[in-house]
């Protein structure tokens, strides 16, 4: 339920909108191999029980109909599985270890937690926001997508937008959120570390 406050920007906080695929912008994803790095990849489809069963065929029908994954054919497939949460939920993984492995890393820096805490300094007032779904905002760089495909007991998939596992997913995060925010983290009264966005100030009225 979206508080009371809040209910002139409501639609910014709909499912509709989310379900949006992203448009293409400067930080889309890269997925740069390695140079000589094998453009093959191969692995196993995992044995699936009945629950985990449903949960696939619920994942691939809802990120098929937003356009967040694709029918693939691509020479690259990573396995696919599931990991139960705290809660006991079943979450999605796609096994990247061997694709990480032969791709160049990306070397943007995270914001050090102990400089985003001298800058609040003696403020009083904090409101701090979250990105749902953050990695799913970004889209994968058209040309890269097919090697970041994964394998089910479906078919072959690829991902057109981040999904966790793979290298890099902190960086390029990082570097977007860096530059959609960066005139109001110049004001030195907003933080964004990754999905987390901090305003801070030292009166209620300056809030």
């Amino acid at each position: 339920m979206v508080p009371q406050s809040y209910h002139d920007f409501e639609d910014l906080f709909s499912k509709e909108n989310f379900n949006k695929l992203p448009s293409c912008k400067p930080w889309d994803h890269a997925i740069e191999l390695i140079p000589n790095a094998q453009a093959t990849l191969n692995c196993k489809v995992y044995p699936l029980n009945h629950t985990e069963q449903e949960e696939l065929d619920k994942f691939l029908k809802e990120n098929l109909s937003t356009g967040c994954i694709k029918p693939s054919k691509s020479p690259m497939a990573s396995p696919f599985f599931f990991v139960k949460k705290k809660d006991g939920k079943l979450h999605p993984v796609q096994d990247n270890c061997k694709l990480n492995e032969m791709t160049i890393k990306n070397r943007y820096p995270l914001p050090l937690i102990s400089k985003l805490m001298d800058k609040l300094g003696s403020t009083k007032y904090f409101t701090k926001l979250d990105i749902c779904w953050e990695y799913n905002n970004i889209q994968i760089k058209k040309d890269d997508e097919w090697k970041a495909a994964f394998r089910t007991n479906h078919s072959l998939f690829e991902p057109t937008v981040m999904f966790f596992g793979l290298t890099n997913l902190p960086a390029t995060f990082q570097w977007m959120m860096n530059d959609i925010f960066k005139d109001l983290i110049a004001t030195s009264k907003v933080t964004v570390y990754l999905d987390n966005i901090l305003i801070f100030s030292k009166t209620l009225e300056e809030h």
